[in-house]
């Protein structure tokens, strides 16, 4: 296994011969820590608005979410470094125990700053599960077994977008939101106790140096860049304040010296080095900008919804069904992607999904309070309403998802294929954390500009009386929808980016075959 968690050329071969038992319950292990981790923020998006109700902070939740994914983000080459230098096993079970503690930790938040900080705590946590998971599987498992044993454990998402949402807002429905963190830790418990049991350390054979200066550096940058972004949409920060200037102008230094020291480093954190590709610049490119869309939409609609267009005490299960209208599209397109790949090109099959998810984002930007939620013919046929221009984006944004990997893995030197997959999936990921943290400072910012101000002192306080405070109210929730209208008419405009670099995008799947090389 090489640093981006991606499966070594060969097993390990001091791996012990493995009885069908010992197999299945491997798998089971690993697959429990990854699918905690896939499900936990599509439980928390279904679980968000309701959160944000009880701590009265209805316009200031994305960081809950992005909070976990930037976490994450910034873990995935550190633990997948550490797992090439230590102990495979102890460094998954690591990140199991801190995704645990955070779980605890923001079960029992008592405010919107301390779930956020707890948030990031279990991101950090999840960021070695499935780059570890899946290097376990490849040293452990003989080839013949190892492509079905990592594709099952690869299916996980598919899982978590189906079961995500209807945990969520059965926990919200019988129980307190509480419950959407602490449901993690038996899953957790027994899925650390399995791996405990059943796996050896799995130390690597080639011990490599670990990139401490690549790590701090990256960890700066992300933290300077990401701080005042919350500042600025919790807070009030200005954009042009001191303390947000000053610390952009330090995330952006320590960006140069983190790409310079990348640059220079034997075993870098981050390959940096394979931009000089063009599948990795237009690839990567791409794949970025649609992280900054699919991330903050999901997020956007689960508040736009809970929040605005369908609150109350059945807002949660709203929002589930909302969702599902998003990401099971997303799954299908993501499967016919990877179908059409071995009949058409890199270029086209990324070119067809992102226009059709432009047009799809499109149809987000005039939400008003009077948008249905949905519209059907026939009872079954959608035909208006939020969920119309849903499923065309999640169809589009998913038909591309097969195609960077694919065409990194086909076109980079053999040598070069897992960290070219890795680079793929951390910009992505990254891409995903940036725009969740950007959009969202944006959106506050627009709304703070907006906004009504209250009539009467007896306007401004949470949950304000209809009788008095109606027209305001009313005011109130126009005003942020708006905010939002303008948040997805930068995604699309973000896309439209990202179809710019999916242009220069070359080459196709090798000649009969749908697999990478």
């Amino acid at each position: 296994m090489n640093s981006s968690g991606t499966p070594e050329a060969v097993t390990n071969p001091s791996a012990p011969t493995l009885t069908a038992r010992r197999e299945a319950l491997i798998i089971v292990g690993i697959l429990l820590g990854l699918l905690m981790g896939a499900l936990d923020n599509f439980v928390a998006l279904t679980a968000l608005p309701t959160i944000l109700g009880q701590f009265g902070a209805l316009n200031s939740g994305t960081f809950v979410i992005s909070a976990y994914v930037i976490a994450s983000t910034a873990s995935i080459p550190i633990f997948s470094k550490l797992s090439d230098l230590w102990s495979r096993r102890n460094v998954f079970l690591g990140a199991l125990a801190v995704f645990m503690v955070g779980s605890v930790l923001s079960g029992v938040s008592q405010n919107l700053n301390e779930l956020i900080v707890f948030r990031a705590i279990q991101g950090l946590g999840s960021g070695g599960f499935f780059p570890i998971g899946i290097a376990i599987a490849a040293v452990v498992f003989p080839p013949k077994t190892r492509a079905r044993v990592i594709g099952a454990l690869s299916g996980v998402f598919g899982i978590a977008v189906v079961a995500g949402p209807l945990i969520g807002s059965t926990i919200i429905q019988y129980t307190t939101w509480r419950w959407v963190f602490y449901v993690n830790i038996p899953v957790g418990i027994v899925g650390f106790a399995i791996v405990l049991a059943t796996l050896g350390p799995l130390r690597p054979e080639k011990v490599r140096k670990f990139d401490i200066p690549g790590a701090a550096l990256l960890v700066g940058w992300v933290g300077a860049y990401m701080f005042p972004l919350y500042q600025i949409a919790d807070a009030g920060w200005a954009w042009t304040d001191a303390r947000s200037l000053g610390l952009f102008g330090l995330g952006t230094v320590l960006v140069v010296a983190f790409v310079l020291w990348e640059l220079r480093a034997e075993n870098p954190l981050v390959p940096l080095r394979l931009f000089t590709r063009r599948v990795i610049w237009a690839g990567g490119g791409s794949t970025y900008f649609i992280g900054m869309v699919f991330y903050p939409v999901a997020t956007f609609l689960s508040l736009v919804v809970g929040v605005v267009l369908a609150p109350g005490a059945g807002s949660a299960g709203t929002v589930r069904d909302i969702l599902y209208f998003l990401v099971i599209p997303l799954v299908v397109g993501a499967a016919l992607g990877g179908n059409l790949l071995t009949r058409l090109s890199y270029r086209t099959v990324a070119v067809v999904g992102i226009v059709i998810a432009v047009v799809s984002m499109a149809g987000l930007t005039g939400l008003s309070v009077t948008t249905p939620l949905w519209t059907f013919a026939f009872s079954v046929i959608p035909t208006g309403g939020v969920v119309l221009p849903l499923i065309p984006l999640g169809f589009g944004i998913g038909l591309t998802f097969p195609v960077y990997l694919l065409a990194a893995q086909n076109q980079v030197e053999l040598a070069d294929v897992g960290e070219a997959g890795g680079l793929i999936q951390f910009l992505q990921s990254l891409g995903g954390a940036v725009g969740l943290s950007v959009l969202a400072s944006l959106q506050a910012t627009r709304f703070a500009a907006i906004a009504p101000v209250p009539p009467s002192a007896a306007c401004a306080v949470q949950n304000p009386p209809v009788a008095q405070c109606g027209s305001y109210l009313q005011a109130l929730e126009t005003a942020l929808l708006s905010s939002y209208d303008q948040a997805f008419t930068v995604m699309a405009g973000l896309l439209v980016v990202a179809l710019v670099f999916a242009l220069f995008l070359r080459g196709r799947l090798p000649k009969g075959s749908s697999e990478p090389k």
